[in-house]
């Protein structure tokens, strides 16, 4: 431990040593004629910009509008010189400022601009690694062949630089806000993790630190630290790798620098831990932007140190999956792309990438290197319908584009998000299956449990609502939405909507269903889940009050009248802590739904599920599957969980005899 943090010293400190020195005799070019790449020397080739600045003392703090010169070199990657490279987000991908390469003038972004000019700030020169300025962009089958061979080539790109500079943009008041917190928090943790005679005071000093840090209040609605997480460089796909094989990272924000490995400790707060850190969501949130990033990192240096890729437990759907969710990228064939560098350093060979290929079979040949490496069905349980079946995307292959940041009610879920369900389900059997019809369909073997005769609501979060879509302010709307959905999945479990069945008892089994995943990960205890069933009590009068007051012109019917002290009551209630746990213990629900089957089981399933569809539980499989008939085969509707089969019941009341093989197209 002690040795980890000396390396983190060594690095933090040698980040102000690696300046250029300034060039005295450079005179600017000028001309109007644009800028041709010429083809490189070698596919083991890549170019360096030498970007010069004309006169290093005179910038300002503003330098927006400075001219941009230098020149493209040509270098083998197996003895390069000393360079930079350069991680940022392109934002706007229309180029609007200008930089004069070799005396001809290339267009760029107005980010890729700001990035130059603050990389510049206060030197004579530099040498850095910039992707839309170093790889030709122009769509030309020649250009799309070069882009594929260096984007296979960008791990050793990012490795073999002196520095990762990560520019995040210009500074303003909430970022620089931001950045001292992180500094201060990551300077009490060091101190707080060391033994020593100062450690005791450290340790309070964090304490009081993250309170304030997290503290959500009129002025930070989701603490200090969203200041700098807002910012789009997070959300990227491309900025993994950059920062994974990067051998020293310093993130850039307006005035402030930030080492990478500071960063992540600061971000947090489960490390040390902040003693307040399981009951506030807040302190929970900030280490998931940063939490792949710095696992693969951790895999990547121990997989070159020759450790076996056995000992880490990871999966090809483990690597790709977590980013295909969460992050963005311009071009949708890059969600794949940009992970290829990860994925090779760790024993994963993907398709090398080809952008003159379709996307569909791009994601295609991505599946059937999961199914390959894996060989388990692992990946099913990430799949949902989405608009790729509309593309030509087989319904078995995940649908990598899009991201969780931009879900909305006209924007459903690419991906399905689960928990990780129970082997249980399927007797810790194997995965069987096979491809066919020429590698477009997957044939898996499995069991038939039922037919869905009903299904609900399905719970539809805008995400563009909320700190994950990037909204300066939560709405209600994930409440709201709820409240829309909850009497349709009570309507399902009650099993016939004008049965009379005692409501508090639907209530419990109602709360018991949908707490299956935190209750399995001793998250929940019996007294929590009577806490829950309340909560469910108040949401579902909410609606039912709603239903009412739709149907009818004005409050004549009395049960549904409420007083405006009836409403202070509820208002107060729902901002409670115990419906804001609720609330948290939900959120794995957001685009699902319940549904009932013939049989009377309950389960919840993705948002599409619906009356006709069959469950099915599949050989090595953790949850169960929905599949919907088409034609002889089937379609892959999203995986389930089913109430009262997840220690094997359903498995062992059957036998071989009940087997099935299903085609998924």
């Amino acid at each position: 431990m002690r040795g980890s943090f000396r390396r983190t010293a060594r690095e933090f400190f040698g980040v102000f040593s690696a300046a250029s020195s300034p060039s005295n005799d450079f005179v600017p070019p000028s001309s109007s004629e644009p800028f041709q790449y010429t083809p490189l020397a070698s596919p083991t080739n890549f170019r360096i910009l030498h970007l010069r600045n004309p006169a290093p003392g005179s910038w300002s703090e503003d330098s927006s509008g400075t001219p941009l010169f230098g020149s493209l070199i040509e270098a083998s990657i197996d003895a390069p010189p000393e360079y930079y490279a350069l991680s940022y987000t392109w934002g706007d991908p229309a180029p609007c400022e200008t930089i004069v390469v070799d005396g001809r003038r290339l267009g760029i972004t107005s980010n890729c601009a700001a990035a130059l000019r603050r990389m510049l700030r206060g030197k004579g020169q530099r040498h850095i690694w910039v992707d839309s300025i170093c790889i030709n962009q122009a769509d030309t089958p020649e250009a799309l062949r070069e882009r594929g061979g260096q984007v296979a080539m960008m791990d050793e790109i990012y490795r073999k630089a002196i520095q990762v500079n990560v520019h995040l943009g210009p500074g303003d008041r909430d970022s620089d806000v931001a950045c001292s917190a992180l500094k201060k928090l990551a300077v009490c943790y060091l101190g707080a993790s060391v033994p020593g005679p100062q450690q005791a005071l450290f340790r309070r000093k964090y304490e009081s630190l993250a309170d304030d840090v997290l503290a959500i209040t009129p002025e930070y609605p989701y603490g200090k630290l969203y200041g700098v997480f807002r910012r789009p460089w997070f959300a990227r796909s491309w900025v993994v790798q950059e920062v994974v094989f990067g051998r020293n990272v310093v993130v850039y924000c307006g005035k402030h620098l930030v080492h990478f490995k500071l960063m992540v400790m600061a971000a947090d707060f489960t490390r040390l831990p902040y003693s307040k850190a399981g009951a506030n969501p807040t302190a929970r949130r900030w280490r998931s932007y940063l939490e792949y990033h710095d696992a693969m990192n951790e895999f990547v240096r121990r997989r070159d140190e020759g450790e076996p890729l056995s000992n880490f437990g990871l999966t090809l759907c483990g690597v790709l999956m977590p980013p295909a969710i969460l992050l963005e990228a311009t071009r949708p064939e890059d969600k794949v792309h940009a992970l290829y560098g990860v994925c090779k350093r760790l024993g994963f060979e993907l398709p090398a990438p080809d952008y003159s290929k379709p996307l569909a079979v791009v994601y295609t040949e991505t599946a059937r290197a999961i199914l390959r490496y894996d060989s388990s069905l692992e990946m099913l349980t990430c799949v949902c319908e989405s608009s790729g079946w509309e593309k030509g995307l087989p319904s078995w292959v995940p649908n990598f584009s899009g991201s969780s940041r931009s879900w909305s009610p006209s924007n459903p879920p690419h991906l399905a998000v689960f928990g990780k369900g129970s082997p249980a389900v399927s007797c810790h059997t194997q995965s069987q299956f096979e491809l066919t019809l020429d590698g477009q369909a997957l044939r898996v073997r499995g069991r038939r449990l039922d037919a869905l005769c009903a299904a609900g609501m399905p719970w539809m979060v805008d995400a563009t609502e909320n700190v994950l879509g990037g909204s300066g302010r939560a709405t209600e709307q994930v409440l709201s939405s709820f409240i829309d959905c909850i009497s349709t999945w009570f309507d399902v479990v009650q099993a016939q909507p004008n049965r009379l069945v005692d409501s508090w008892v639907v209530m419990q089994q109602l709360a018991g269903l949908l707490t299956y995943d935190a209750a399995q990960s001793g998250q929940l205890s019996p007294g929590r889940l009577e806490s829950f069933s309340r909560c469910l009590s108040v949401l579902m009068s909410e609606a039912k009050s709603n239903q009412g007051a739709s149907q009818q012109a004005g409050p004549t019917n009395s049960e549904s009248y409420r007083g405006p002290q009836d409403d202070l009551r509820l208002a107060h209630f729902l901002r409670s802590p115990e419906m804001q746990s609720f609330i948290g213990i939900m959120a794995p629900h957001h685009w699902k739904t319940v549904f009932r089957t013939l049989g009377g089981y309950l389960g919840v399933g993705m948002h599409t599920a619906q009356e006709g569809d069959i469950v099915v539980v599949l050989y090595g499989s953790t949850l169960a599957s929905i599949l919907r008939p088409w034609g002889d085969w089937f379609r892959y509707v999203g995986p389930a969980y089913v109430h009262g089969i997840s220690n094997g019941e359903f498995w062992d009341s059957k036998s071989a005899a009940d087997d099935e093989w299903f085609v998924l197209i």
